[in-house]
């Protein structure tokens, strides 16, 4: 696995952290654990990641990387069947849709990470740093755009204060402050 892919991939978890995190602080309680668990979880494997270098545990995190989608597609396929509204129904549908493809995006890099491992290739020679600077770019560039909107979706995000309203009275400047701009 080279560095590009193997960085995205723990950027990738920090994303999906921080969404079910911010989805799981404004849940019901029982949905709220598991998104808090699979939120601190995946957060602390995309640092682990990033700080060793190398993937840690692919086995294990490959079905955990897809458990939250899992259990919601469950969630809601249950719901549909017995006509009434599952565990999930409170949950903001667009953060759960990203949260879910970021799943997807980690999950399907586990896998591939996985396959490549059994059947090992002789390894890339010489270093690349503006392939390196670009793959990065890039990925830090499609994880934002999915995890800014998504945080922006849940609770925490319509319930956070605007820039520049941090208060309900306007700031008054103490005499003498900033005075001849």
């Amino acid at each position: 696995m080279n560095d590009v892919s193997r960085s995205v991939m723990a950027l990738t978890s920090l994303g999906v952290g921080l969404v079910h995190l911010a989805i799981g602080a404004g849940s019901p309680p029982l949905p709220a654990i598991l998104l808090v668990g699979f939120g601190v979880a995946e957060l602390a494997w995309g640092v682990a990641v990033l700080a060793r270098g190398r993937l840690l545990l692919p086995n294990a995190a490959l079905p955990l990387a897809l458990s939250p989608l899992l259990l919601w597609g469950l969630d809601v396929t249950v719901a549909i069947v017995l006509g009434g509204a599952g565990a999930t129904a409170l949950l903001p549908f667009g953060p759960m849709a990203a949260s879910a493809v970021l799943s997807l995006a980690l999950g399907a890099g586990l896998a591939i990470s996985r396959r490549r491992a059994a059947s090992p290739r002789p390894a890339a020679s010489g270093s690349r740093p503006g392939r390196y600077l670009l793959g990065m770019t890039l990925g830090a560039m499609l994880v934002a755009g999915l995890v800014t909107p998504a945080l922006a979706g849940t609770q925490a995000g319509t319930e956070a204060v605007p820039h520049g309203e941090h208060g309900t009275e306007p700031v008054k400047e103490a005499p003498g402050l900033h005075s001849g701009h």
